[in-house]
This record gives C-alpha cells, sequence and structure tokens, in this order.
C-alpha cells in the first residue's frame, strides 16, 4: 500500500492509498484471477495510480494464463510506452481502451494453440490522473466508487443476466440467483477485436474506488461491500471482502483492489449506477459473432 500526489488544476494535491488482494476460495483448486495495483513511485510515468483486475476462463490452466497475461500485458504496455499522451478527457480514455484492444489480440494470438483453445478472460482497468479516474472495461469484473457512504457501480456487466435485467426480463434480486448468471456475452481474447468500455469520473475527497472480480459481488451483497468500505482502509477492506465471501460459501476465486482519495476537491459529480453513457471505443461484434456467443455459452 502506498501514497501518492499530484497536484491538480485546482490547486489541491490529491492522495491515494491502495492495496489489492486475491484468494482461491472455498471450492476452486486453482486460482484463475489476477490483478496489480501500481501506485506512488512504482506507479507508471505521466499516472498516478493504475489497477487492474482480470477474471480468466478456459480449460486446464488456461483461465490463469489469459488474466496474467492481460494484468501483465496492460502494465507493460502503459510503462514501456515511449509515447504516453499528454491529451486529458475522452483523449486519454479511448488510449487506455486501444491499451486493452492491443492485450485482447496478444490473447486471442496465444489461444490459438490447441492446448488454449477457448481461453478468455474478463479485465477492468483503472488509472487515476489528478482527481480524474479511467475505467476500461471488458466483462463482468466490476468498478465501484463509494462517496459520501454509497456505493456506486461504474461499470455495467456484459452477462446474460444483465441484459434481461436490461430488458425488463429478470429483477435485480433474480439476476443474483439465476443459474446463468454466470455467462459472460463479452470477454478479452475470444475473438480478434473486442469492444471495450470507458467511463470518465471526476473523483472528490474521500472517495473510495473498488475493483474486484465477480467472485465477490455473486456471494455477497452491495449494501454488505459498501459497509466494508466505509469502515476499513484500503488494505483491510481487502482482507474483509474477501473473508466476507469465503464465509458465505467461497464458490469462486475472489480478487478485490480497493483505493482511497484524500485532499482532492471536496465535490465531483456522481457516476450513475450503472453509467448509462459508457463511451465504447470499437464496436467489432459482428451479428454472426453475436449468434455463436449467444448459443455457445461463456461459462467460467
Amino acid at each position: 500500500m502506498w501514497p501518492f500526489g499530484r497536484k491538480d488544476g485546482s490547486g489541491s494535491i490529491p492522495r491515494l492509498l491502495a492495496a489489492g488482494r486475491t484468494d482461491v476460495g472455498r471450492v476452486r483448486a486453482g486460482n484463475e484471477d489476477s490483478y496489480k495495483v501500481l501506485s506512488g513511485e512504482k506507479s507508471p510515468v505521466g499516472i498516478d495510480a493504475l489497477l487492474v483486475v482480470a477474471d480468466g476462463m478456459g480449460g486446464h490452466a488456461a483461465g490463469e494464463v489469459a488474466s496474467r497475461m492481460a494484468v501483465e500485458g496492460i502494465v507493460g504496455l502503459i510503462t514501456g510506452s515511449d509515447d504516453l499522451p499528454s491529451v486529458e478527457g475522452q483523449g486519454y480514455l479511448r488510449f487506455l481502451g486501444g491499451i486493452v484492444q492491443q492485450v485482447n489480440g496478444a490473447v486471442f494470438q496465444a489461444s490459438q494453440d490447441e492446448d488454449k483453445r477457448g481461453m478468455g478472460t474478463t479485465c477492468t482497468v483503472a488509472v487515476v490522473r489528478g482527481d480524474q479516474l479511467y475505467v476500461s472495461h471488458v466483462g463482468d469484473s466490476r468498478a465501484y466508487l463509494l462517496r459520501a457512504g454509497s456505493l456506486h457501480q461504474i461499470t455495467q456487466d456484459h452477462s446474460w443476466v444483465e441484459e434481461q435485467v436490461a430488458l425488463g426480463l429478470l429483477g435485480r434480486e433474480e439476476a443474483r440467483a439465476h443459474p446463468n448468471r454466470n455467462i459472460i456475452t463479452r470477454a478479452v481474447g475470444l475473438e480478434q477485436k473486442v469492444e471495450v468500455d470507458g467511463y470518465l469520473v471526476s473523483l472528490a475527497d474521500k472517495d473510495i474506488l473498488l475493483l474486484c472480480s465477480d467472485g465477490l459481488t455473486t456471494m455477497i451483497e452491495d449494501s454488505q461491500i459498501e459497509s466494508i468500505l466505509s469502515e476499513h482502509g484500503p488494505a483491510e477492506a481487502c482482507r474483509a471482502l474477501i473473508s466476507a465471501a469465503n464465509c458465505q460459501g467461497g464458490h469462486d476465486n475472489v480478487t478485490v483492489a480497493v483505493a482511497r482519495v484524500t485532499g482532492g476537491p471536496s465535490s465531483a459529480p456522481l457516476p450513475a449506477s450503472p453509467h448509462p453513457d459508457a463511451d465504447t471505443v470499437e464496436i467489432a461484434r459482428s451479428p454472426s459473432v453475436w449468434r455463436k456467443f449467444s448459443r455457445s455459452v461463456l461459462r467460467r
């Protein structure tokens, strides 16, 4: 856990404490989740913090390979770039989405090996630059923001049950317990190109950011997540969230990354829950591909 600070245009100096943790859970034999938390002096040049969570899928150890490739690829591309953009706002969001697309291509290429056929991974990336939060997202790992004691889901799941909720065919509580809740409709590495949703959120003093795999959100409700984040610092919150998921059965691997902002602006616009205006970097999924995804469900 490292503090950082960068002066923003308002004259305030946002600081952040960040931590991450992963656990195999109580049922699975192996852990197919991967994560990375970098901030302070360990943060890549040009940004103040980088958090990544990925939840892999595939036969044998392929899910672990896919999630590790996604996390390492994103960190490597950002830290190794000699031409980091100085742009802010939507321009930087498009840059970050392009990084996820490059990683998608690498994972897809690796999945052509016989023992890695069909591997893929969710991927949720958060970059903090001053008081701006940039999120790129594919799959059903989530990004949340806790502000003034209230939890807001930033990302929208790319899942079958989420689509049914959007259509009004399932209620939110029905979706949580539905037998098809683990079916996802979009993932990194399954096709040569992928849609990447992007979100831009202004941060405020005392905001708490959470990235997590669905091993957390399928085990405990948002109200419990809200309570734990409100009561603990980042490192302890990571331990408490994983413990809570395991106490409810720990049916899946669970990974969390938590960051708390201090010293930033006193207020900022709240994101919707989930954000309805995601900036989609590229829509590359043809109707024929969509039909294949619909018939051949992508389960983890």
